[in-house]
């Protein structure tokens, strides 16, 4: 439930865009503001900033790291597959054309559609598997961003800060404000591990955009 407060302050932003508009009731330009909305206004915490520095914590994270090494594993594996067929299909391609000369053009052409159909059929494994790669990539990757607003939300409740942004974001910093350290040290307790799956689950995120990062939870 909204506090009276917020409420007040919401039914103010909506008188204000009235007025802008000439639409106010001669009623409601009268009256005055609620003493309550001045004195939430006034007493408005001071902003307690802390700094972390988002690549890094994606890139150096032990998760972060597992999930790579899973992630280049399986497109070696898949480019190996992917070269046999390849090759399988240029020794084909060969075979067909030494036999042109044998065969008669109804035939030829007949065994030339079979071939070009396999070609797509490869073609479209391959592109799907790319796919579902990049599919469970970004699942496992999102359960490290989830893990991150986590620690960093602790993080700041124990440290005081009502505010917590990405160094890339900030053009001139304290160091002493800087928890990128540790908030990796942090996450990589909490989550040492992704394992990446073989394929993404029904209805994830993953089956359509995945966002770069979650939005940040409000303290």
């Amino acid at each position: 439930m909204p506090s009276s407060s917020l409420k007040t302050r919401l039914a103010l932003a909506v008188l204000a865009g009235m007025v802008s508009f000439g639409v106010v009731p001669a009623q409601a330009q009268q009256q005055e503001p609620p003493p309550a909305a001045a004195d939430a206004q006034v007493n408005l915490p001071p902003a307690v900033v802390g700094i972390i520095d988002y690549q890094k914590i994606l890139r150096d994270a032990k998760a972060a790291s597992s999930i790579r090494q899973q992630v280049e594993a399986r497109r070696k594996a898949y480019q190996d597959e992917i070269t046999g067929q390849e090759q399988r299909l240029r020794e084909q391609d060969q075979a067909l054309a030494k036999q042109r000369t044998v065969l008669s053009p109804e035939a030829f052409a007949t065994k030339r559609r079979e071939f070009e159909k396999e070609v797509a059929e490869v073609q479209r494994r391959v592109q799907e598997r790319r796919r579902q790669l990049d599919e469970v990539t970004a699942v496992a990757l999102n359960e490290v961003r989830e893990a991150i607003i986590q620690v960093v939300s602790q993080l700041a409740e124990v440290k005081g800060f009502n505010l917590v942004v990405p160094s890339s974001t900030v053009l001139v910093f304290s160091p002493r404000i800087d928890v990128t350290s540790d908030v990796l040290m942090a996450l990589d307790q909490r989550l040492p591990d992704v394992k990446v799956a073989e394929a993404a689950p029904v209805g994830s995120a993953a089956g359509g955009t995945v966002p770069a990062s979650p939005e940040p939870k409000p303290q």
